[in-house]
């Protein structure tokens, strides 16, 4: 192997990666729901439906049956197979730090918190000229 290679298969193995915390509890409120709507629902149909045929309830109870796994089988990735964060802090490109020294270095000093907007463009123009 080269050094290149080398060197990228450790950053691959150094990836900050973590995970939901609470991913096990989604994991299994959404698997517990998709039970119950798969569970549920057909069994709704068959005691109140009669009436509809046998056709529409075929239908109905493997409408439901999908549902509910499909519910089920997606909570279960998303609670446990999806990372909650990768690579990073998540607070953007420039990062936390970095965006606090750009604001120290761009704002007006004082109490601009309660300036009117006169006193935004009287900065503004000192700061970078004329307006266009």
């Amino acid at each position: 192997m080269t050094d290149e290679s080398k060197e990228q298969v450790n950053d691959k193995v150094q990836a900050n990666v973590q995970f939901r915390s609470g991913g096990n509890t989604i994991a299994v409120a959404g698997v517990l729901g998709g039970a119950c709507i798969a569970l549920g629902l057909p069994l709704i149909v068959l005691v109140y439906g009669q009436s509809l045929g046998s056709t529409l309830l075929t239908i109905f109870v493997i409408t439901a049956l999908l549902i509910g796994g499909t519910v089920a089988l997606a909570s279960a990735v998303l609670g446990l197979v999806i990372p909650q964060q990768v690579n990073g802090a998540g607070h953007g490109p420039w990062g936390r730090h970095k965006w606090r020294k750009w604001a120290c270095r761009h704002m007006p000093e004082g109490d601009w918190e309660h300036w009117s907007q006169d006193d935004w463009k009287r900065w503004a123009e000192d700061k970078w000229g004329e307006p266009r």
